[in-house]
This record gives C-alpha cells, sequence and structure tokens, in this order.
C-alpha cells in the first residue's frame, strides 16, 4: 500500500509583444492511496484520490476545482495462457490556463485560439477490458475501452476568421470515448532473434447529441519486423523497419475537414 501527496506550481509570465495567455499562477495539489494485493489466482488493485487546483489571473480572474476519485482493478488467468484484466475507474481533469483565457493566434498551430472561462471540470467514469494469449513464441492481445466523459473540453473550429486564421474555441459537452487495440507479436523457433508486431488501433469519439468530436484520430494498422543481435563489439543490438498506415478519418464535426488516408515507413538500428 503507498499513501502519497503530489502538488504542483506553475508560473506564467509574458514578455513578449503578443498575448496568447495572460499571465496567471496555477497551483495543484492531491492526496492518493493505492494498494496492490496479491492472491494465489489474482492480482487486485484499489485506489482513492482526491484533488484540487487554483487558478489565480493577473486580471483578477480566480478559479478553484476539487474532485475525489477512485479505482479498482483486477489481473487473472482465466485459462493457463490467457491473462484478464478488468479496471474501473473515475477519473478528473481540471481545465487548464489555455482553455480558460487564450486569446490570440497559436503560431504553432497556425489558429487563433479562444478561452471560455466557464468551463467546468471533467470527470469520467471508464472501464477497460484485456485479454492476452502468450506463450513460449506468439502472443494475441485484444485491449478494448469504454470511456464515459461528463464536461468534456475539446477545441474546435467555428468556421470564422481572424487575420487569416481560423478561429478555434474551447468548448464543452457530455461525451462518449470508445475503441481499442488487437495485435500479435510472434517470434518463431529456432529463430528468437527475428520478432514480428502487427496492430490495428482505433478511436471513436462522439457527443451526447451523436455529434463526432473533432481531431479524433483516425484508425491505425501498425507493422513492424525487428531482428535482434549481440556480439563482441555490440551488445543489445536491433534493427528495426516499420509500416505504420492512417486510414481515412471521415467522422469529422461540423467545421472540420475530412483526412485522407497516409503511410508511414521508418526504419532504424541501435547497439551498446
Amino acid at each position: 500500500t503507498i499513501v502519497g501527496v503530489q502538488g504542483m506550481n506553475q508560473t506564467n509570465t509574458n514578455y513578449g509583444e503578443e498575448l496568447l495567455i495572460p499571465d496567471a499562477t496555477t497551483n495543484d495539489v492531491g492526496v492518493l492511496v493505492t494498494s496492490h494485493i496479491h492472491f494465489d489466482k489474482a492480482d487486485i488493485q484499489l485506489g482513492a484520490r482526491f484533488d484540487n487546483r487554483s487558478i489565480n489571473i493577473n486580471d483578477g480572474f480566480n478559479k478553484s476545482f476539487n474532485s475525489f476519485n477512485g479505482a479498482a482493478g483486477i489481473k487473472t488467468n482465466i485459462l493457463e495462457k490467457i491473462t484478464l484484466r478488468l479496471n474501473l475507474a473515475t477519473g478528473f481533469r481540471a481545465p487548464n490556463l489555455a482553455e480558460l483565457a487564450s486569446d490570440g493566434t497559436h503560431e504553432g498551430t497556425n489558429r487563433y485560439e479562444i478561452g471560455n472561462p466557464d468551463l467546468e471540470s471533467e470527470q469520467n467514469f471508464q472501464t477497460d477490458l484485456s485479454l492476452e494469449f502468450k506463450n513460449e513464441h506468439i502472443e494475441i492481445f485484444a485491449n478494448g475501452f469504454y470511456n464515459k466523459v461528463n464536461n468534456y473540453i475539446f477545441i474546435s473550429p467555428n468556421g470564422g476568421f481572424v487575420d487569416d486564421d481560423p478561429v478555434f474555441v474551447y468548448l464543452q459537452e457530455n461525451a462518449n470515448l470508445y475503441g481499442g487495440e488487437f495485435g500479435l507479436h510472434y517470434h518463431p523457433h529456432p529463430l528468437d532473434w527475428l520478432h514480428l508486431y502487427s496492430s490495428f488501433e482505433t478511436v471513436t469519439g462522439k457527443q451526447d447529441n451523436d455529434d463526432y468530436l473533432p481531431l479524433i484520430p483516425a484508425n491505425t494498422i501498425n507493422n513492424t519486423i525487428r531482428v535482434e543481435f549481440s556480439s563482441k563489439a555490440f551488445q543489445e543490438g536491433y534493427a528495426f523497419v516499420t509500416y505504420r498506415t492512417k486510414l481515412e478519418q471521415n467522422n469529422v464535426s461540423q467545421f472540420e475537414t475530412s483526412t485522407d488516408g497516409y503511410s508511414l515507413l521508418s526504419a532504424g538500428f541501435g547497439a551498446k
């Protein structure tokens, strides 16, 4: 069992002529307890946490956010080589300074961002389930999640422009995010130095009114070939080739455009 305290003090000060977020001070403090209990056929994890965030902006805007959250999870072998993991958890995220008080052009994204001082804290309930089959030469996994978020904070285009930059505003709606990851890892005998990875990742984000959330990543397919080697000169040597495919994204919000699919080829090697 672990008991802990976590905190942060952050000061934002502007020195340049252009202003995106105002001068402000953010203070976070959290108190937590987590316990990992081992049984013969299962592991159980339990946790609880209280958080507070206070934001003080120099123009006199002050806001404070509080939340209490908990989590429970279990890991067990339902068959000799199949592991099941189930987690239930609540979560909390207070809005940050940019989401509350932005008002200017973000040069890194080429968009004019406008904060929303009326934002409330996000509060979610998530469940995720994982199944994994593993033996000496192959691993197959399937992970799924469903995340219900009250007061979900997101940035979205509103169709307007300021100085030729599209205007993005911070909004808040109840939302659901769900998806998963499925894949395998194969290292055949006797070629133990050869590893083949393949996976598929998907996530869908929708508001309660059934509109899609903006800026949700497209479905992704990953394929990797990796070889491992060692010699007197090199230890823990490896080389890999990865081919990643992003599929089309047509599940977009009102003022968002669809994106075409594309692929990325990468390669690398390393050693000690």
